[in-house]
């Protein structure tokens, strides 16, 4: 509260000055034609509305662009005022962005506002996130072939959106923080905050009006005479400590409402009152500043006591003459974005989700996740040939019990025809529902895959934000990238890879979709990860096969994994494998979170022992893992 009182009271000239000033510099230039700003990472040339200008060179910092604040006063008119403790006004007709150095928190119109980046001091230039920034003006943001265009219409003052909202409108307030006050015709809505804090100024700057909602849970019962002396002795204090003095204070108690006020002059010779109320658990705040006051006692003129006791903690929604600030309050969007600026991506992100580091994918804690890939397309391949491999992989590995497909569509999506598929899979707890974007242009394939729980009620909307938000620039892909490798769906899985162990003498051919991490083949355990489990090799010395299965079977009468998942272990069947006798097991593990199944091999050679195991979700051991598992332990050879 009293920060509100130092901020406003003691700093209106100052206020009314720069406001004057923005509506002086774009009242006019409401009817030109959109600005436009064009700039390029790592060029010290720019385009600012048709002409070449030399500026600071952007830079790159986590994937996120930086420039120089300046650009926008210099291509928009904006306004720029330094404050203390490192803090940043940017100033674009109604919308005020408020930022501090070195934090990526700001505030826009009063509301929370995250930029991409924090602003950082360069060589003695203020560099800003520059797509955080042009949107907090309301510009247009796209990259074309590597160049960044922002385009934004000229501000507009008070002759624009906020005065024909008031036409007809003779109150105003906020339903969200149950608040309402006269409107007179006069008053212009500065369009600084929200409708927790509200600023007006009439049309000649004569004076200023504010109100500011403390949501802070009022005590029980206040309001009452000695309620209201607390808050008096508050705001006499406050307005003290901000070198102020105080002309007039009282508490009122009237039939429409109880409040305590006090007048005030700060060093400036400005006079101002400042009204407190409480209600529906709130403390409001009403603070009148006229320029032109000389007295105390002007502010018991019926002009200024009829607009300031039309106060109420209530707002009457079925008021036809009320205007609501709640509706209107900007989207000011997450501030979570992900931005991959070597592919040319950006998208805004739900507000639970955070990117990565790799800038190409991100999640939430609810085992969401979207991730944007880029491919090259196979030669002469199409979206329909693609969208089909897709669902035939899903049918080839989910059992039919386990997935859904829900259809597929064409869309427009930044600025492209796209295909979106839609389809549910489980792995046998959680089922998720998963979003697939399919671009393909110039010899590119751009994949967007949304996966999220099936159960989660915003998931439509998550969808819709992505998708609505997702800007890509194709030619970025052209200049940074030549040939890529082709999509993990449209891999030709009738390729296989040998590999050979020289000192565990064997030799496996397995599936190249198969994935192997940094497998040591002479090492005496290697592993292979498929859809929905893995596949390994293990060699120990043993002295015989009947020690080697006993040995084995051990394992699963401990603590730990088996006991917990309830692990249900065959007798084992005796066989002949790569020419010697072996033992096969299935094991069963119904309790884990995803029920898998266990399928292992046990023999030896020598004193050598193999144990080759397969591990599978059940909801993945399809027909087609199975014949893939059956080719693999075919190819296998011992070798001496």
């Amino acid at each position: 509260m009293s920060k509100w009182l130092r901020i406003t009271a003691s700093s209106l000239l100052a206020i009314v000055l720069v406001l004057t000033t923005v509506y002086a510099t774009t009242g006019t230039a409401s009817a030109a034609a959109l600005l436009e700003l064009k700039i390029k990472k790592g060029s010290t040339s720019a385009t600012i509305n048709g002409q070449k200008q030399t500026i600071v060179k952007p830079y790159e910092s986590n994937g996120i662009t930086m420039v120089q604040l300046g650009l926008f006063t210099r291509a928009f008119k904006a306004q720029v005022k330094l404050q203390e403790n490192d803090s940043i006004k940017l100033m674009y007709g109604k919308r005020t962005l408020s930022m501090t150095i070195g934090s990526k928190k700001a505030y826009l119109n009063g509301s929370t506002f995250t930029l991409d980046a924090a602003p950082v001091m360069k060589s003695g230039i203020l560099m800003v996130p520059v797509r955080s920034v042009a949107k907090s003006i309301g510009a247009k943001f796209k990259v074309v072939s590597g160049q960044m265009i922002i385009t934004v219409a000229p501000a507009t003052t008070d002759s624009g959106t906020d005065k024909s909202t008031h036409v007809g409108k003779t109150k105003i307030g906020s339903s969200k923080y149950q608040w309402s006050i006269n409107y007179p015709s006069d008053l212009t809505n500065l369009g600084l905050q929200d409708g927790k804090n509200a600023a007006f100024m009439d049309n000649e700057a004569k004076y200023y009006l504010q109100i500011f909602v403390d949501p802070e849970i009022a005590m029980v019962g206040q309001g009452s005479e000695s309620d209201l002396q607390d808050l008096l002795d508050e705001l006499v204090s406050s307005a003290q400590d901000a070198g102020e003095m105080i002309v007039d204070q009282k508490v009122v108690n009237s039939s429409k409402g109880n409040y305590a006020y006090i007048t005030s002059k700060d060093s400036d010779g400005i006079l101002s009152q400042t009204r407190v109320y409480t209600g529906n658990g709130h403390v409001y705040y009403v603070m009148y500043a006229d320029s032109e006051a000389t007295s105390y006692k002007d502010f018991t003129k019926a002009k200024v006591t009829s607009l300031l006791n039309s106060f109420k903690t209530s707002f009457n929604s079925a008021d036809k003459a009320m205007e609501d600030l709640a509706s209107k309050e900007e989207d000011t969007g997450t501030g979570k974005t992900l931005e991959a600026s070597e592919y040319g991506v950006y998208m805004e992100l739900p507000a639970d989700f955070e990117a990565s580091e790799s800038s190409v994918d991100a999640s939430a804690k609810d085992g969401s996740y979207v991730a944007v890939n880029v491919y090259s397309a196979p030669a002469g391949s199409t979206l329909a040939e693609w969208l089909q491999k897709i669902q035939g992989w899903f049918a080839d590995n989910f059992n039919s019990d386990a997935y859904r497909n829900l259809g597929s569509e064409q869309k427009e999506i930044a600025g492209q025809t796209a295909t979106v598929n839609k389809l549910e899979y489980t792995f046998g707890d959680t089922w998720m529902t998963e979003y697939e974007v399919l671009f393909q242009k110039d010899g590119y394939r751009y994949y967007m895959e949304y996966s999220t729980p099936s159960d989660k009620a915003s998931k439509d909307a998550d969808f819709q934000v992505m998708i609505d938000s997702l800007e890509i620039d194709f030619p970025t892909l052209e200049e940074n990238f030549g040939s890529l490798p082709v999509d993990y769906y449209s891999q030709d899985r009738s390729k296989v890879a040998t590999h050979t162990s020289e000192a565990n003498h064997y030799s496996v051919q397995v599936p190249r979709h198969w994935t192997s991490t940094d497998n040591d083949y002479e090492s005496s355990y290697v592993y292979f990860s498929h859809t929905g489990g893995s596949f390994n090799i293990s060699t120990k010395t043993t002295s015989s096969l009947e020690k080697a299965v006993t040995q084995w079977k051990a394992t699963f009468e401990g603590s730990g994994d088996n006991n917990v998942y309830g692990v249900e272990l065959s007798e084992g069947t005796p066989t002949t494998f790569a020419g010697v006798p072996a033992y096969t097991f299935t094991a069963n593990y119904p309790d884990a979170t995803h029920p898998y199944t266990g399928t292992y091999t046990i023999f030896t050679k020598g004193k050598m022992t193999y144990i080759l195991g397969d591990e599978v979700n059940n909801t993945n051991n399809t027909p087609v893992h199975q014949a893939d598992l059956a080719k693999v332990l075919a190819s296998f050879q011992l070798t001496s």
